[in-house]
This record gives structure tokens, C-alpha cells and sequence, in this order.
């Protein structure tokens, strides 16, 4: 619902328009913000006069959907980038501090880690039942095997 994805722009989002069998969704971004057009090139930005842009696309080429979607991987790009960036500068102050405090021949050892956070597996399901099946039905073949074994020898 159109209503659903204005809403998931949240502050960003300015308007919509239709102009010359183009469709333009206009919103507001940060200032050090960078926008992207659509991987296929079919969604432009442009940016106004008043910071504001513009994403627009041929309504014969592109929907609605298409162009909240490029917008929103923009927001995505974007706070990721400035996540990013705030660790950097938090990573750069430890390591200052390490090198005021570190000895040069242990800093010589110094490596960087990046640890891989474990997923949980789901538990293997264990099924009393069917395993005991399956005994019971081994010692059928073995009890049938021995009878034969029997008849070959007498």
C-alpha cells in the first residue's frame, strides 16, 4: 500500500508527482548524504535548487514500488556509511591509545581480528520412535539370517 511505503521513508519523504509520463517521488536528505540512480539506470535523482531531490523515472518503464526502492537502499547506504564512519573514528581513538601506552617492539605484534559471530544452529531432531523401529527391525534381519544360517548347516 502507497501509504505503507510513505511511511517507511518517515522524515525523508516530501511528495509525489506525476509530470510529462514521468513519476517523481521528492524527499530531503542530510546534506553529506550521497544518492544513487537505479542499477539499471532507469530511476534518476536529481537535486533542486532547495537541497531537496528528486527520483523520477518513465511511468511506461518504472512503478512506484521501483523508485520507493531505490530510496530506500539510498537510506540503507547511507546510515550505513555514517555507522561505519562513527566506528572508525571510535577504532582510531583506541588505537591512539594504545600507541601512547604500548611499548613500539609489542606494538611491531600488533594484528587486526575481525571475529565471525557464530549463528545458532537449529537442534537435530531426535525421534525415539522411529529409531527404535529401525532396532527392532535389525534384529528381525539378524533372528531371520541365523534361522538360515541353521538350515544351511544341517
Amino acid at each position: 500500500m502507497l501509504q505503507d511505503e510513505i511511511m517507511k521513508l518517515g522524515d525523508y519523504f516530501r511528495g509525489i508527482e506525476y509530470y510529462n509520463n514521468a513519476l517523481i517521488v521528492k524527499v530531503n536528505f542530510p546534506q553529506r548524504w550521497q544518492v544513487y540512480p537505479s542499477k539499471d539506470g532507469s530511476i534518476k535523482p536529481a537535486k533542486s535548487d532547495s537541497g531537496e531531490y528528486y527520483y523520477y523515472g518513465d511511468m511506461n518503464v518504472v512503478t512506484l514500488d521501483d523508485i520507493f526502492g531505490v530510496i530506500k537502499e539510498t537510506i540503507e547506504a547511507n546510515k550505513d556509511a555514517e555507522l561505519k564512519v562513527q566506528l572508525l573514528n571510535e577504532k582510531a581513538t583506541e588505537l591512539k591509545e594504545l600507541f601512547k601506552t604500548m611499548p613500539y617492539e609489542k606494538l611491531l605484534n600488533l594484528k587486526f581480528v575481525i571475529e565471525e559471530t557464530k549463528a545458532d544452529k537449529p537442534k537435530r531432531k531426535y525421534n525415539k520412535k522411529k529409531k527404535k523401529e529401525e532396532e527392532e527391525n535389525n534384529d528381525v534381519v539378524v533372528a531371520e539370517t541365523t534361522d538360515t544360517d541353521k538350515q544351511e548347516g544341517e
